[in-house]
């Protein structure tokens, strides 16, 4: 398979003759399968190769390859006067070093290297932080981007009241709270206590700390209700959609997404999280998996379900061996993140032409539930749709249905003279 990438015949002998050569072909039909095209695969390879002939030179055989060399070996191509179809240019480098990274990656897989794989970085975690995250992950199902945020705000604590959660008193918990957030935004003072009050009641479960000590954390001063959800008019929303051309890949994947967006009102990370078998065909459903691993089943509408249909027929890749339902469109054909959704929305809304401060895919959810309380939806219709937890939570968006408001509304009373 590897010849019908080199041109030329004597390029094609001098990487087949470098240590790698030998496995290069299957290394070539794995990239192949992750969707890269001609050019960069051919990069990659030669990458592979080049780098099994300058670790030889250097005395490392393949079986004893490793990560650790592919910074030395970037920096060789900086300055790299080796042969062609070795020599490099700049642009290329980035090529190489990948090639040379999936090489050692394959033959690890293989059993071929026999070098220790590299050691993970060395984090400095309390062991009460890694056992309240080990046990808030089982009890609570929290996602790892929520226990990163609630890490850090225990760590301070530890390193303020100290390791013995049975010397915490009421007062230094106050004090540890009340110190933080006033020193950060308002929305850090928030995560404070919400972090710490689960922190507490975990040591309270475990017996490690005395029971009620959770009830010491104050309340920090915050009204959700006082703010307009961040929304966008139901007309911007359709032109944000109508810009995401059919007549391309990345076109049918972002209609499919901003529509779930913005007509069942999902989360980023719902998106991401989504698997092609969560789509049920016959009966007009999608399956979500939300917060806390909580799944629900929404109803597909015939606008989004064309749209994801059109998308699986025509662009989603073939051979894409991931099971998530939207992938990345270039090489390799892994899922999408978060922060590819989020910006998939932010550059729909700048091609749009729509004025919005908030660019993120939240404004789309936040703009369903808008939409469809205007159409006549009740607060628990909407936060059956939404999967929110509590109704006060829901409640945020009635402010928006100002003829409504209008209705309940009073005079102002006329001051009366005395």
């Amino acid at each position: 398979m590897i010849e019908e990438y080199f041109r030329r015949r004597q390029a094609l002998t001098r990487v087949l003759s470098t240590p790698a050569g030998a496995y290069l072909d299957a290394l070539a039909t794995e990239l192949k399968d992750q969707g890269f095209g001609r050019w960069k695969l051919r990069g990659r390879i030669v990458g592979a190769a080049h780098f099994s002939l300058w670790s030889q030179k250097g005395g490392v055989s393949v079986s004893r390859l490793h990560e650790d060399g592919l910074g030395r070996f970037q920096r060789h191509l900086g300055r790299c006067r080796c042969r062609r179809p070795f020599q490099h240019s700049r642009h290329g480098d980035v090529c190489a070093v990948s090639g040379a990274r999936a090489l050692v990656e394959y033959l690890r897989r293989e059993s071929l290297v026999t070098s220790p794989p590299p050691s993970p970085p060395i984090q400095e975690q309390p062991s009460l932080v890694s056992a309240f995250n080990e046990w808030t992950r089982q009890q609570r199902g929290l996602v790892p981007s929520t226990l990163r945020g609630y890490s850090r705000v225990i760590r301070e604590a530890i390193e303020d009241l100290g390791s013995d959660p049975s010397k915490y008193t009421a007062q230094a918990l106050r004090t540890f709270v009340m110190k933080r957030a006033m020193a950060a935004r308002r929305s850090c003072g928030k995560e404070t206590v919400t972090a710490m009050r689960a922190f507490l009641r975990y040591l309270v479960a475990q017996g490690l700390c005395r029971t009620g000590m959770d009830d010491a954390i104050p309340t920090i001063a915050i009204w959700r209700l006082t703010t307009l959800p961040r929304y966008l008019a139901a007309a911007d929303v359709d032109r944000i959609i109508g810009t995401c051309g059919e007549d391309t890949a990345v076109g049918l994947r972002d209609r499919a997404v901003l529509l779930l967006l913005a007509r069942l009102g999902l989360r980023a990370g719902d998106i991401v999280a989504m698997e092609i078998t969560d789509v049920d065909w016959r009966e007009a459903s999608i399956r979500v998996s939300g917060k806390a691993h909580v799944q629900v089943k929404l109803p597909l509408t015939q606008e989004v379900g064309n749209a994801v249909l059109r998308y699986l027929h025509l662009g989603r890749p073939p051979a894409a061996t991931t099971e998530r339902l939207f992938v990345r469109m270039l090489a390799p054909w892994t899922s999408l993140g978060v922060s590819s959704v989020s910006a998939l929305v932010s550059r729909a809304i700048t091609r749009a032409g729509v004025e919005s401060p908030h660019r993120g895919a939240h404004v789309l959810r936040h703009s369903a539930a808008t939409e469809m309380l205007r159409q006549g939806a009740t607060l628990s219709q909407i936060g059956i749709v939404l999967r929110h937890e509590y109704l006060d939570t829901t409640a945020h968006y009635a402010k928006v249905d100002v003829r409504r408001l209008r209705e309940i509304t009073q005079a102002w009373p006329e001051v009366v003279p005395c």
